[in-house]
């Protein structure tokens, strides 16, 4: 009986043992699964507890921890500790910078916010760079080629997202005109090929001159959109 005891207590042991390892072997996919899900409180809970003791973790990780920390300190109104966490992950990577394309707005506003505090204490110039990487700000090449396959996409990767949108929606308008207008074009050009009375083949020509100048008209301001767009990644700092 007594060794019955012993070996259920020693299993026991051995499975509270595992579960509880397993739980601290990947606390990482845990804060990324509760962030994707909104909940705010189990991200600090878990990665403020994760931080309290780092052994076995590596700087990335430790970072990583710090930004879904942070990031959730914000969706709280907690902008102060907010401000902490990011000066603290500057202090370790200053050149870090976030993606305006994955982050939200007010994120950045408040990330901007550390930055300055953080470079203001430490005299040093201004971070560039961009993501959550210190990979350095993405250079006018990786602009352009993004840019020239669709206006304001080089602009957003760039770090200009307001910029960016504005160019993605005027290049939606301008395409869409020059399609309608194009489109416009074919159909009354049919028309006034099959026309057959006079008076009825002159409408149809005004008609079809009209889009045709239109077409041209679009045509040719999608083209300087296009060029412009590209001018100013090339101009940007």
């Amino acid at each position: 009986m007594m060794n019955k005891n012993i070996i259920y207590i020693g299993a026991l042991i051995t499975l509270l043992s595992a579960r509880a390892f397993g739980q601290r072997e990947n606390p990482m996919n845990a804060v990324i699964r509760a962030y994707e899900h909104g909940y705010f409180q189990e991200v600090i809970a878990i990665a403020e507890r994760s931080l309290e003791d780092t052994a076995g973790f590596t700087q990335e990780d430790i970072i990583y921890f710090r930004t879904y920390l942070a990031f959730s300190l914000v969706a709280m109104g907690q902008e102060p500790a907010a401000i902490e966490r990011f000066k603290q992950i500057l202090a370790v990577k200053p050149k870090l910078e976030l993606n305006p394309e994955f982050v939200s707005p007010k994120i950045i506003e408040v990330f901007k916010r550390a930055q300055a505090e953080f470079f203001r204490a430490v005299s040093t110039g201004d971070p560039r760079s961009n993501l959550l990487f210190e990979k350095g700000r993405p250079g006018k090449f990786q602009g352009l080629w993004r840019s020239s396959l669709w206006p304001g996409w080089g602009q957003s990767v760039r770090g200009d997202p307001r910029k960016g949108r504005i160019l993605k929606w005027g290049a939606a308008g301008v395409a869409a005109g020059t399609g309608l207008a194009a489109l416009g074009t074919y159909v009354s050009h049919q028309r006034y090929l099959d026309a057959t009375d006079p008076g009825d083949i002159e409408a149809k020509y005004k008609t079809y001159n009209s889009w045709y100048k239109t077409r041209n008209f679009t045509v040719n301001l999608a083209v300087s959109f296009w060029v412009y767009n590209l001018a100013d990644i090339i101009i940007s700092k």
